[in-house]
């Protein structure tokens, strides 16, 4: 899903709030991963808050190659556009090694029993702290 601003990417450890690895390219698109403790009680996920719920999150890690029509907006021609929250010089930084990369239209790498199994467990490493 596209930024509401074309013209800003968040570029994750290589800007633009992060100065020190801006020279980094091959850094460009790669974020810290945020701990899981109380991961269920968050509202918003992803560097860009674009998704709103945990089962999403998990869902869209488990399908977004292989359902990209689902997560991803569209060109002029009505293509996907993987990644597009990037500019298109850092897509290739993103990680789609397994299980990624896997095939439009292919199986995806969880079931939707899976998916809830992972968001069920991630529900148990809420303990109430607060920051």
């Amino acid at each position: 899903m596209p930024n509401r601003d074309p013209d800003w990417f968040d570029l994750g450890l290589c800007g633009p709030d992060r100065t020190d690895l801006r020279e980094r390219i091959e850094y460009c698109g790669l974020f810290r991963t945020p701990s899981l403790r109380n991961v269920a009680t968050r509202k918003t996920f992803f560097h860009n808050g674009v998704i709103h719920s945990l089962i999403d999150a998990v869902r869209f890690y488990a399908q977004r190659d292989t359902d990209a029509d689902r997560w991803y907006s569209h060109d002029r021609t009505g293509l996907v556009v993987n990644f597009d929250d990037l500019p298109p010089r850092y897509r290739r930084n993103v990680e789609t090694g397994p299980p990624f990369g896997r095939s439009p239209g292919g199986r995806p790498a969880l079931t939707d029993t899976e998916i809830e199994d992972i968001v069920a467990f991630l529900q148990t490493l809420t303990d109430g702290f607060k920051q």
